[in-house]
């Protein structure tokens, strides 16, 4: 077991808060370049993190049982979304109302073309269970094992429409990361000097694609800045966002529940053309709404059907 890194809890809260604030209707309507921009680095550097903590050296059922702590949360997520962008999507205003849908039309949507927060899950099943059969049944190591996994996902990616190889890019990086044997932070490391070359790439938006060079220097260097500015953090502020970083699978599952109705209360913020009490009020109610549903899935003992786990919710430390 490796000892936990309270900074990759933090950098996890950060990145899971902008996921939500730019998922809110009226904001990312209000400020568009700032959401393509931040749509950039933030569930890429996510992914970064989620493949360097993929654990593969499991024997076969408890490998089996940790990606079915993602797959069964993912399929029934990812159900009721379908299900509500069907019947009921048109009246919500979701700009991905589903208009017709047969048994085939389900079953494909959720096996090949995730909607929602969701895609994460189902890129981080296929990744990790790929990630497991290359390293673990092959035996393939070092640069020949990634390359044989990075191909492998590649043309995955090719025929699983709602696999974005952008996306595996990132989760490559990770595992890449981890076979190298260093620790997150030896690779990142903190640096304030990373706000300059930022400047220069986010002044053009040209730049902010997740899949080219362009998008993935922005990814480094915004993970370098953010643990330059963790040990400057006041100390509640570090605790809230590794509170909330502990509980990011919590909010990619539960927030879209939250966020379908602050759409519907977004008329009530036209007082404030900037949509920053929107925003602030949304992104408190979504994330306390998720942390309430993981704790109140603990209580009625639902977290070890839908989650295969005891205790799903983490509290503070």
């Amino acid at each position: 077991m490796k000892e936990r890194i309270p900074q990759l809890d933090y950098l996890k809260g950060i990145f899971i808060l902008l996921m939500v604030t730019f998922h809110l209707s009226l904001t990312e309507q209000t400020y568009p370049v700032l959401c393509k921009a931040v749509y950039t680095f933030h569930m890429s550097a996510f992914l970064i993190i989620s493949g360097y903590l993929a654990n593969v050296e499991k024997r076969p059922a408890e490998f089996a049982r940790s990606v079915l702590r993602l797959a069964v949360p993912y399929v029934l997520f990812e159900s009721l979304y379908i299900l509500t962008e069907y019947f009921i999507g048109d009246s919500l205003g979701a700009h991905n109302a589903i208009g017709q849908l047969t048994a085939t039309d389900f079953v494909m949507r959720i096996a090949t073309l995730p909607t929602g927060p969701y895609w994460y899950l189902h890129t981080l099943v296929i990744g990790m269970t790929v990630y497991w059969l290359i390293y673990r049944v092959s035996r393939l190591q070092g640069i020949g094992g990634l390359a044989v996994m990075g191909l492998i996902l590649y043309g995955c990616s090719l025929v699983i429409e709602g696999l974005d190889w952008s996306n595996v890019i990132y989760f490559l990086i990770g595992v890449f990361i981890m076979r190298l044997g260093k620790s997150f932070l030896e690779v990142f490391t903190p640096s304030w000097l990373a706000l300059l070359p930022l400047v220069v790439l986010f002044w053009f938006p040209a730049n902010y694609e997740r899949g080219s060079l362009a998008g993935i220097a922005i990814t480094v260097l915004v993970i370098s800045l953010l643990l330059a500015v963790y040990p400057h953090c006041f100390k509640s502020v570090r605790n809230v966002l590794c509170h909330v970083g502990r509980n990011s699978l919590a909010i990619v599952v539960f927030s879209p529940i939250f966020t379908v109705f602050t759409k519907q209360v977004s008329p009530l913020f036209d007082f404030d053309p900037t949509a920053v009490c929107f925003t602030v009020a949304s992104l408190a109610l979504v994330v306390a709404g998720c942390l309430g549903c993981a704790w109140l899935s603990d209580r009625l003992a639902l977290s070890r059907w839908i989650f295969l786990k005891k205790n799903f919710y983490r509290g503070l430390l």
